[in-house]
């Protein structure tokens, strides 16, 4: 097991132990961690050093990485040797102690530990206020009304993102949202368990778009996988921003899904102040890559037909990858943006009822115009370039196949996904929560 994984174990074990009773008589310690994803952890004796925190446990001390710590307070501090001076050594006859750097009385610094700890009680309690959904936090930005129960610090980074994210999408489209609608609301959870349990999403389903009135985002916080939880929310985010292209039109899921899955990858410099997309999914890249080996080609005309429900994981993977080939090419980029736009607006499309008084195209019409934007002629024509490209492709990411097996294990397919989680733990990456997605498929094979 990596350094990283072993430290984001010791993490785990670490919070999964985070209430601890104490000795009858026994002082509870003020020692306090603050995980970077808004966690506390208190109960345990801790020295800091210069490599993390350590808690010493009953059992044994483990070691907190110090780029997993956002703040702490340790009764012990370890790592700088102090050479005490004539002068220091009258300082400690005179019954004085060191704290922070600065000389004072034993009942001074144990007022401000005292202080620190109340106000750090009082942090711990509004956190665990607001982590109920009655009580949730609430934020407006320009084009959202956020609701949510995680840290709002880290709410903030996400507020962020999304309006980096609108400003990018809709410059480079060209979309503007109509004058009747207001800010999108956005429902943000601290965990899954939570997500499910109060949005009623199925198993399986990470975060969604409700795109009929009133329109609304949820997805949660993955603690362990932040980029995961970015590639979620950019993925729904774009099913509202297109959305706002013609809010009465669903976008057949060959396209709609795929070119989600392109802009989900979409990463923001902080420094450069620019949103960036096009990134290669490796789990989406996985999959293809083992379709390819087994000689299964998807073809272009099928992909287009499917219906809705009948989308499935392989099928996500491809069309990202036919979309991935479009918007990459200075050949197809701006036509086919041109024809995305089009099968909402043009009006020499024809369009049919859809569910809940929405508009679609029938796939032969998509067809159609698909050929007439991007001036081809022969489908298959399309197809062998775009099978050319992907066979083009590169997996250099030893994470794809761990991303791929929660990809498949969350569209019902646990013999897949043990198989692609196997694969990653024997090319190496042997990180807990591959392990632990193993262990789910292994479950539901069962």
């Amino acid at each position: 097991m990596s350094d990283f994984a072993c430290r984001l174990a010791a993490a785990l074990i670490m919070v999964s132990t985070a209430v601890l009773a104490q000795a009858p008589g026994e002082d509870v310690p003020i020692d306090t961690l603050q995980l970077n994803d808004g966690r506390f952890f208190e109960g345990k004796r801790m020295t800091r050093t210069p490599d993390g925190i350590v808690i010493h446990f009953e059992n044994g001390d483990v070691l907190v990485d110090r780029l997993l710590v956002k703040d702490s307070l340790t009764s012990k501090v370890e790592g700088v040797e102090v050479e005490i001076s004539p002068e220091d050594q009258l300082k400690i006859d005179d019954g004085l102690v060191r704290f922070e750097g600065k000389w004072m009385r034993p009942a001074q610094r144990d007022g401000m530990l005292k202080s620190r700890q109340a106000a750090r009680q009082s942090r711990l309690e509004e956190a665990r206020t607001h982590r109920l959904w009655r009580n949730r936090y609430t934020k407006e930005t320009k084009n959202f009304a956020f609701e949510y129960t995680i840290d709002p610090e880290k709410m903030d980074e996400y507020a962020e993102l999304m309006e980096n994210y609108y400003t990018t999408f809709t410059r480079e489209w060209r979309i503007r949202k109509p004058s009747d609608m207001g800010r999108l609301r956005v429902c943000f959870y601290h965990d899954a368990e939570y997500y499910h349990q109060v949005s009623g999403a199925s198993p399986g389903v990470i975060g969604y778009f409700r795109f009929v009135p009133p329109e609304e985002l949820h997805f949660y916080f993955d603690r362990l996988d932040e980029r995961m939880t970015i590639d979620v929310m950019f993925h729904e985010a774009n099913h509202y921003l297109t959305h706002l292209i013609d809010p009465k039109f669903v976008y057949p899921p060959w396209v709609n899904e795929s070119l989600a899955e392109y802009y989900g990858s979409s990463q923001w410099d902080p420094v450069t102040k620019k949103m960036s997309s096009g990134h290669l999914q490796a789990g989406r890249l996985t999959v293809i890559k083992d379709q390819i080996a087994a000689g299964d080609w998807q073809a272009l005309e099928p992909l287009i037909r499917l219906e809705h429900g009948a989308f499935n994981a392989v099928h996500y993977a491809w069309g990202w990858s036919f979309v991935h080939f479009l918007l990459e090419s200075k050949k197809y980029s701006t036509n086919f943006k041109r024809f995305y736009v089009a099968l909402a607006r043009e009006r020499s499309i024809k369009r049919v009822p859809w569910n809940f008084n929405m508009r679609t195209v029938e796939p032969a019409d998509q067809i159609e115009a698909l050929k007439k934007y991007l001036k081809v002629k022969d489908l298959m024509d399309l197809e062998k370039e775009w099978h050319d490209y992907v066979n083009g492709l590169e997996q250099k990411d030893p994470r794809g196949y761990s991303e791929a097996g929660e990809q498949v294990l969350g569209r019902g397919m646990p013999i897949k996904a043990r198989r692609y989680f196997q694969t990653a733990i024997d090319s190496g990456f042997k990180t807990p929560m591959t392990y632990y997605g193993l262990g789910r498929a292994l479950e539901q094979k069962a």
